[in-house]
């Protein structure tokens, strides 16, 4: 596949959390990758959302818990539609690809020791330590291409300012009753307002809004191209093998 005189490995269309995930991990194995989006912007809704990702067995939060736990507590909340090859196949990888992306990439977590599973009255559900969420990230380590991600929702952020479930999180709910909490909100305000006018968005990223920034810069890291405002119309194929896709009249091979 080619672009601009040169060939890549992997084209990925869309930029949600899983497209560049996908692309990051492949140029960390040495592929030349290309992500073509639609939208003027990166990061599809994983941008607008809380970001969190359960992988129990994670080594962020380096929770120990009874063997088949996680199993279990798939096993019953997917009833008739449980796929025990495809369960077991999540649970062996995802400890690794957090170990992968904390290791080896931008994208750097914080333990949710304290979030419990959806279901708690499941058989094996968990009471925390299965999910990790992306450390905030200071956008201004992104440069020129923060023009690229998406912004969050207005009507979950407080002017484009989110809220990070946890220690953010209570600090807003306290801090008319703690000192601590005050300061750190009237910290993040102000820091917020400046960015705001120095850089017309806020810098100070959290939630799904920072998990797509971190997998930017590691994409940027990589040598990623990243393509916006590009709509795809087909998929080209030769002898039954997808060898590009199409572009308007153009095939990017």
């Amino acid at each position: 596949m080619g672009d601009q005189g040169g060939t890549f490995d992997l084209i990925v269309l869309g930029s949600c959390a899983g497209g560049i995930a996908a692309a990051v991990t492949a140029a960390a194995a040495g592929l030349r990758v290309l992500v073509l989006d639609k939208a003027p912007v990166l990061g599809g809704t994983s941008a607008w959302s809380g970001g969190w990702i359960w992988a129990p067995g994670n080594p962020v939060c380096g929770v120990a818990e009874a063997p088949g736990a996680a199993r279990a507590y798939l096993q019953a909340r997917l009833g008739a539609h449980f796929d025990a090859a495809r369960v077991d196949a999540f649970l062996e990888a995802a400890p690794r690809m957090v170990d992968f992306f904390e290791t080896q990439t931008a994208l750097q977590f914080d333990p949710g020791l304290a979030i419990p599973d959806t279901y708690g009255d499941l058989p094996g559900a968990g009471t925390g330590g299965r999910s990790v969420i992306a450390r905030a990230f200071d956008g201004r380590r992104l440069g020129a291409e923060i023009a690229l991600l998406r912004k969050p929702l207005r009507e979950t952020s407080f002017k484009g300012m989110t809220i990070q479930s946890g220690a953010d999180l209570r600090a807003f709910l306290t801090m008319t009753r703690s000192a601590r909490a005050f300061a750190h909100v009237t910290g993040r305000v102000l820091r917020h307002i400046r960015d705001l006018a120095l850089h017309g968005r806020g810098m100070d990223l959290r939630n799904g809004n920072a998990l797509i920034a971190r997998l930017l810069r590691s994409a940027l890291d990589l040598g990623v191209t990243l393509r916006t405002g590009v709509t795809v119309q087909g998929l080209s194929e030769t002898e039954g093998r997808v060898d590009g896709v199409m572009i308007g009249a153009d095939i990017l091979r």
